[in-house]
């Protein structure tokens, strides 16, 4: 009876370790910082958050390109045109270009070149 105690314990110790191993190993690919801004995204009230200074933003993938042009009609800019992956905005006599590209199956990652417009939440 001891013996199946300690075959019992020994397991569970083995299951906690794989799990801490596989969670290790998820927030060593993706990055800790990334591993905050998504449940930044999923625990609060925002759509698109800022993971740097050089126009890079996260969103949740679900209505991603909705969500960008109500956020670019938002700040003034005017859509024009989708070519692929990239949104084309106006507003005065400038030009906004803005790529997007699915990261980690369920966010969008949004690129806004020469970083014209800040994209998160306020």
């Amino acid at each position: 009876m001891k013996r199946n105690w300690k075959i019992i314990l020994f397991s569970f110790i083995g299951f906690i370790i794989l799990l801490v191993i596989l969670g290790a190993t998820y927030i060593n690919n993706v990055g800790y910082n990334n591993v905050k801004l998504m449940y930044k995204l999923n625990t609060k009230n925002v759509s698109i958050v800022q993971m740097d200074e050089d126009g890079q933003y996260l969103g949740r993938k679900i209505n991603s390109n909705q969500i960008l042009k109500d956020r670019m009609e938002r700040e003034g800019w005017q859509f024009k045109q989708q070519e692929g992956a990239a949104f084309f905005f106006k507003k005065d006599n400038k030009e906004a270009v803005i790529s997007t590209e699915i990261w980690n199956s369920n966010y969008v990652l949004y690129r806004v070149d020469d970083n014209v417009v800040n994209l998160a939440d306020k």
